[in-house]
């Protein structure tokens, strides 16, 4: 499990009726140290395959990605961004939602 000990910030919750929380965006502050950490435990998760966890405190959100990790490096000014993305493996056994 990756874990986050940084400084928590702004936190963005959506929720949809009767199904709970929709979508989840936390910032955080980590020192150097704490930043290599994460990375070294989110290196491990992805390499294990199956599911990977971030948790932090008592928030922990899981998921079993599939295959390719998309990562985005963008550069402006001062400021280097890398994201990450996973995208969850679809469960062929679980009925198809419709969109609204």
């Amino acid at each position: 499990m990756a874990e986050l000990t940084g400084i928590p910030g702004k936190i963005e919750l959506k929720f949809r009726s009767g199904k709970g929380v929709e979508e989840f965006e936390q910032k955080y502050a980590l020192t150097n140290a704490e930043a290599a950490a994460f990375l070294r435990g989110l290196a491990q998760e992805i390499e294990a395959g199956g599911e990977v966890s971030v948790k932090y405190g008592s928030i922990n959100i899981s998921i079993n990605p599939e295959p390719p990790i998309k990562v985005e490096v963008e550069c402006e000014k001062d400021e280097l961004e890398i994201e990450i993305k996973l995208k969850a493996k679809k469960d062929k056994s679980a009925p198809e939602e419709a969109e609204e």
